[in-house]
């Protein structure tokens, strides 16, 4: 295990380092009381040039007998933007891929402790360090009372968490992808022992699971386009987010801010899968804000798929088929829309009406003609991405990205059965 310590150039007092479990040890450096802490340590020192000449001989007369391996790393003073990028990259350098590592940012000159925390932050994403600690000896709040004053080690690793709340909120906000907030929330749960020991933590514990669950449900469904079960989800994952507001400001507050965020994106989408089939237009409208939701977080894959199936549901509700998710009447519809652009194709738009199942025709849609180019556009663009453009004449990426948006938006130009929005 390796241990990376900041000697800055300001004067040394003898203080007394307490640890949170209670171990203490007096020094004039806490890099120093934790080598008694974590013995046989490999100990990384950074150190200006002032510092190296105030402080290096006393430190490592302190320390070197106490640890595996004492080695000094001059840096700079930090004073320009170049010089701290210089630091960052040497601290970078001094750390192994996957090595367990504790910081120590207790004596760093000027940002040096703030330049060190967002290092270990991103030491643990580039090259996967398990990081034990970030340790502060919070010698501000001392204890002046007592001689040698007493000072507190704080440690700070849950502050690094809040980076990982940012990247998963930065995904959420973008992409709508709650995975990753959903296993924030997972890992704030409280511990097993403590589940064990009350009833209302354990309820606790039970409200943020679920809340998380139906995080992943809707984003899963989302991703995998399931709009029906997307649907569901977004529905189910309101209340799961009402029962968990208290739990959440006690043991997950960075996600208390981003709550109503969540509550407010999925929102739209929601609508319980008894609501969808007793009100096939609000499930349509709910379908069709699906798509706008999809492009709106540039997922035009997605986005597409969905347009083109709401198009056949579109029809199917007008022609008074029972189930939208009927196999058969989905296949009667897109057949008959196949044949109709057929002969649009071939007779400059004309084509010839056509009787359903229920006894309804083809030219009894509303604006059908529009429906039928639109349906063949959305399909050729859907082919288009589908088969990874390996066919003549594919477009290109951007030009996709801008007939996606277009195609999709002319789905509003489509009335709902019954005058719904």
């Amino acid at each position: 295990m390796k241990l990376l310590t900041f000697l800055g150039a300001a004067k040394a007092y003898p203080t007394t380092y307490v640890m949170p479990d209670g171990r203490e040890h007096t020094a004039p450096f806490c890099g120093v009381a934790l080598a008694r802490f974590y013995p046989d340590i490999d100990m990384r020192v950074f150190v200006t040039t002032k510092a190296r000449e105030q402080h290096w001989a006393t430190f490592k007369g302190l320390t070197e007998d106490y640890v595996a391996s004492l080695t000094p790393v001059d840096i700079s003073d930090g004073e320009t933007e170049e010089r701290l990028w210089r630091i960052f990259q040497a601290v970078v350098e001094n750390v192994e891929a996957g090595e367990a590592v504790i910081f120590d940012i207790t004596h760093g000159f000027r940002s040096l402790p703030f330049l060190s925390f967002l290092a270990a932050a991103y030491l643990r994403t580039v090259k996967s360090i398990g990081l034990q600690a970030v340790l502060y000896g919070n010698y501000e709040a001392r204890d002046q009372s007592v001689q040698p004053n007493r000072a507190p080690i704080i440690d700070m690793t849950p502050f690094v968490a809040l980076l990982d709340w940012m990247v998963a909120a930065d995904r959420f906000v973008r992409f709508g992808d709650a995975h990753d907030l959903a296993e924030r929330l997972r890992a704030q749960r409280p511990d097993y022992q403590a589940q064990q020991a009350s009833d209302e933590i354990r309820d606790q514990a039970i409200r943020m699971s679920q809340a998380a669950t139906a995080l992943d449900g809707v984003s899963l469904a989302l991703r995998l386009i399931r709009p029906s079960e997307a649907m569901t989800a977004s529905a189910q994952l309101q209340t799961k987010l009402i029962d968990a507001t208290a739990t959440v400001q006690q043991y997950a507050l960075p996600f208390a801010p981003l709550s109503q965020q969540v509550t407010d994106a999925f929102a739209p989408l929601a609508l319980g899968e008894h609501e969808q089939k007793a009100d096939r237009v609000a499930a349509l409208a709910r379908e069709r804000r699906m798509v706008h939701w999809y492009l709106e977080r540039s997922q035009y894959v997605q986005a597409l798929a969905v347009a083109r199936e709401w198009v056949i549901s579109w029809a199917m509700a007008q022609l008074a088929m029972p189930e939208l998710t009927d196999r058969q009447h989905r296949e009667e519809v897109e057949k008959a829309f196949g044949r109709a652009n057929d002969q649009r194709q071939r007779q400059r738009g004309a084509f010839d009406d056509e009787t359903f199942s229920t006894g309804l025709t083809l030219r009894s849609l509303n604006q059908i003609a529009d429906a039928l180019k639109l349906f063949a556009e959305l399909g050729n663009a859907r082919n288009d991405l589908l088969h990874a453009g390996k066919r003549p004449g594919p477009l290109a990426a951007v030009d996709m990205e801008n007939s996606v948006k277009r195609l999709c938006g002319r789905l509003d130009q489509l009335p709902l059965p019954g005058g719904g929005d």
